[in-house]
C-alpha cells in the first residue's frame, strides 16, 4: 500500500504495536501513572501534567507564569526551585514526580558522526567512547560530569552527546530538596523535541498518542509546553531508545516493579499453559474415543466370522476327541479286516473255513471242513508255509467225520 492511505495504515499499525509493548511493559514495570513536566525558559515557566488513565495517556492541567531567568546558574536553580514549590502547592502537584527540561545553554552539546555500518542499537554505546575521548581532551574526568546521548533523526549515523557538570546537578538537587520538591528527572533539550508534535486532539509523542484536555483547547500551544511534555514523557518512558537518558543519579529515578501486574501476567501465562494442556488432553481423548469406536465397528463386522471360527474350533475339538477315544479303543485291538483278507488268500481245493475265533490274545481258532483228510493235510501245509503272518505251526485241536465231511478245528499263533 502506498500514498497517504498507506502511510496512515502504517502509522496506525506502529501505534498499536507500540501500545501493546507499552502495555506489557506496564504490567511488569510501573514507573507511575502521573508526572509533571517543567521547563524554565528565558521569560516563562511552563508546567504540564501527564497522566495515564485506563491505559491511555492524557495531557492534563497546565500552568505558566512569567519570570526572568538569572544568568548565574546557582541563582537560577534557587529561584526556579522557589517558584516551582509555590506552583506545586497552589495546584496540588506536590506528590507528582517532577521532570525538568534543561536549557541546552546550560550543557555541553557535541554531535559525533558515526560509521553507518554500526547497528542503530549500538550507536549510542559507541557515542560514549567518543565522549570519553572528548572529555579527556577537555581535561574533564568522568566523575565531574554526567553524560547522556540522543541518536539524531534522519539519514546517516549521528549522535548528539550532552554533558552536564556534576556541580550543576548537585546545585539543582539541593535547591529543590530544600523546598520539599521531588526532582526525579533531568533531561536536556535535543533535536528529538521534534517528536512531540501537537495534534487537534492532543499530542503525538513518538509513536504514542497523548490526548489533550480542556485546559489545552481553544488557545495557542506554547513552545514551552512542548518541552515540559517532552520532559514528562521521557520520565514516563514514552520515548524511544533514541531519546536521552536521565541526567540525575540512577537512585533518583522513580520507578518500581508492578507486582500486581507481574502476578496477573504470571497467572495469565499459567492459565494459558493449563488451557493448552487441557485442550491437548481433550484432543487426545477425542482421538482415542474415535479409534475405540472404529475398533468396535470392525469387531462388529467380524463377529459372524468369529462365530463361524468358534463353531469350527468346536467341531474340530469334538472330532479330535472322537479320534482320541477311537484310538484308545483300537490301541490293543487286532486288524480283523486285514486278517480276513489274508485268510481269504489261503485257499486249498476241497477245504474251506466256517468260523474264525479271535477272542484269545495273539491266538486264532479256525473251524472248517474238508472233503477228506488229504485235503485237510494240504490245508495245514498252506498255513505252515505262511510264516510271515503266523508265527507258529498250526495245531490241529480237533477233527472228526460227519455226514461225509471232515470237520476240524485249528489253533495258530499270530505275529500281530
Amino acid at each position: 500500500m502506498t500514498g497517504v492511505a498507506g502511510e496512515d495504515w502504517k502509522t496506525e499499525w506502529e501505534e498499536r504495536v507500540h501500545g501493546l509493548a507499552a502495555g506489557l511493559k506496564a504490567m511488569v514495570y510501573d514507573p507511575g501513572n502521573a508526572f509533571l513536566g517543567l521547563y524554565g525558559g528565558e521569560k516563562e515557566l511552563v508546567f504540564l501534567e501527564l497522566r495515564c488513565e485506563s491505559g491511555k495517556w492524557k495531557a492534563g492541567r497546565s500552568a505558566e507564569e512569567k519570570w526572568q531567568r538569572p544568568h548565574d546558574f546557582r541563582q537560577m536553580a534557587d529561584l526556579l526551585a522557589e517558584r516551582t514549590a509555590m506552583r506545586l502547592k497552589r495546584e496540588g502537584w506536590e506528590n507528582l514526580p517532577l521532570a525538568l527540561c534543561l536549557n541546552e545553554n546550560e550543557c555541553i552539546c557535541k554531535v559525533f558522526p558515526l560509521s553507518p555500518e554500526i547497528p542503530a542499537e549500538e550507536q549510542k554505546e559507541a557515542a560514549f567512547w567518543e565522549i570519553d575521548n572528548y572529555l579527556q581532551s577537555c581535561g574533564l574526568g568522568s566523575a565531574a560530569v554526567s553524560c547522556t546521548s540522543a541518536r539524531l533523526p534522519g539519514e546517516g549515523a549521528a549522535v548528539e552527546a550532552v554533558i552536564l557538570l556534576t556541580e550543576k546537578i548537585r546545585q539543582l538537587e539541593e535547591a529543590f530538596a530544600a523546598r520539599g520538591c521531588q526532582l526525579s528527572g533531568l533531561y536536556p533539550e535535543t533535536p528529538l523535541l521534534a517528536e512531540c508534535q501537537p495534534q487537534k486532539d492532543g499530542w503525538q509523542v513518538g509513536k504514542v498518542r497523548v490526548m489533550g484536555s480542556s485546559a489545552l483547547e481553544g488557545r495557542e500551544l506554547l513552545e514551552g509546553e512542548r518541552r515540559a511534555l517532552y520532559a514528562a514523557s521521557a520520565l514516563a518512558g514514552l520515548g524511544s531508545s533514541d531519546w536521552p537518558e536521565n541526567l540525575l543519579a540512577r537512585e533518583k529515578r522513580e520507578s518500581s516493579w508492578n507486582y500486581d501486574g507481574i502476578g496477573k501476567l504470571v497467572a495469565a501465562i499459567m492459565s494459558m499453559i493449563v488451557a493448552f494442556g487441557l485442550c491437548l488432553d481433550l484432543g487426545t481423548l477425542y482421538i482415542t474415543s474415535r479409534e475405540a469406536e472404529e475398533a468396535r465397528g470392525q469387531l462388529a463386522e467380524l463377529e459372524p466370522a468369529r462365530q463361524v471360527m468358534a463353531q469350527g474350533r468346536k467341531l474340530a475339538a469334538a472330532a479330535e476327541q472322537k479320534e482320541s477315544c477311537l484310538g484308545r479303543l483300537t490301541e490293543k485291538s487286532r486288524p480283523l479286516d486285514s486278517l480276513l483278507v489274508h485268510l481269504g488268500t489261503v485257499t486249498v481245493e476241497g477245504a474251506w473255513l466256517t468260523e474264525v475265533d479271535c477272542t484269545e490274545e495273539k491266538a486264532l481258532h479256525i473251524r472248517g471242513a474238508a472233503v477228506d483228510y488229504s485235503a485237510l493235510g494240504e490245508f495245514l501245509e498252506a498255513f505252515e508255509k505262511d510264516r510271515d503272518f503266523f508265527t507258529s505251526m498250526p495245531v490241529l485241536e480237533e477233527s472228526h467225520q460227519q455226514e461225509g465231511l471232515v470237520e476240524f478245528r485249528l489253533r495258530m499263533e499270530m505275529g500281530l
